[in-house]
């Protein structure tokens, strides 16, 4: 048995909505790539990945809130299911077989998947199954470097984590119901409530801590600063595409709107910079130890954290109008 979907990854930054806008094509109901960041919430994600006295590790774009993306991906029309399992290495053979029993029907049923830690900790469409092989069909980051197959033992590759996602139908949903969610998803990101329970810092304080470490000697990852920037300035430019949107749609709203929008666009000058100090994935080489530098990138990140404080504000504002 061989399966085979059209589905296949659309690069973006945020490896997620990567995969959701390549499931969506596939399903033939495309939505546009800022709609799905701003929609999910992705494009208001922030959190600094922070371990043993080290910030801006690689790992911080990816830590979401997996409990709530379900819900927050039914915002672009779609009703999805999860399977997620984090077994012991004992038990990883059979969580491998169970993941694999709840994939095949969706497969077998022409739903492309969105699955986790494939060739790399990012996501991935996951497009088929062949039997003979006994590997899943994904298309990841890395996948034109390595192929499609990956066999089901080997995963996952690092995380210990496994998980998949499924668009199982497509649901009804009412437009202004969902950008208010979504505004108020944003929120939580920016207050940092959205996300695992973990110490690490989120949201606007996480960007503060950015800035501190960078002001300090605290250790900055090299590799994980570039990429952090990478996927902060790519979202934030979606969500002020996702929000510029929106101005003429709600016209009532254009006032907070546009003030959001006005702030995306002072995050987005201010961290553009970064991205030509720090570009991924060398991350500036030995810039990062530079104090000036530091000093000089510390600024930037203030300058944009305070941007985000004023995207909140309207974001406040908006919510407040229509409760």
């Amino acid at each position: 048995m061989r399966i085979e979907l059209p589905a296949r990854f659309v690069p973006n930054w945020t490896s997620a909505v990567g995969a959701i806008e390549g499931a969506l094509l596939s399903l033939g109901d495309p939505l546009p790539r800022h709609g799905i960041m701003g929609l999910t919430g992705h494009a208001w994600h922030f959190c600094l990945g922070t371990h043993a006295g080290v910030v801006a590790l690689p790992s911080g774009p990816t830590s979401i809130d997996w409990d709530a993306a379900v819900a927050a991906y039914s915002r672009i029309g779609w009703r999805w299911e999860r399977f997620h399992s984090t077994p012991s290495d004992e038990d990883l053979e059979g969580a491998r077989e169970s993941a694999l029993a709840w994939a095949l029907p969706h497969l077998t049923a022409g739903r492309p998947l969105v699955g986790w830690d494939f060739h790399l900790r990012e996501h991935a469409v996951v497009f088929g199954y062949d039997d003979a092989s006994r590997a899943f069909l994904v298309d990841d980051l890395l996948s034109p470097q390595y192929g499609f197959s990956f066999p089901l033992r080997d995963w996952p590759a690092a995380s210990g984590q496994l998980d998949l996602f499924a668009p199982v139908e497509r649901v009804e949903v009412d437009p202004l119901d969902a950008v208010f969610e979504a505004i108020e998803g944003a929120l939580a990101c920016f207050d940092g409530t959205f996300g695992a329970v973990d110490q690490q810092p989120r949201g606007i304080a996480g960007l503060d801590a950015w800035a501190d470490a960078l002001d300090s000697t605290t250790e900055v990852d090299r590799a994980g600063n570039a990429y952090t920037i990478a996927v902060l300035l790519a979202a934030r430019s979606d969500g002020a595409l996702f929000i510029a949107d929106l101005i003429d749609a709600i016209p009532d709203l254009s006032g907070p709107l546009r003030d959001a929008s006005d702030a995306l666009r002072d995050e987005i000058r201010a961290l553009s910079p970064l991205a030509t100090l720090f570009p991924f994935p060398a991350g500036g080489h030995g810039n990062v130890d530079v104090p000036g530098l530091r000093r000089a990138a510390a600024m930037a990140i203030r300058q944009a954290a305070g941007a985000e404080r004023r995207t909140a504000a309207a974001f406040t504002r908006i919510l407040k109008a229509v409760s």
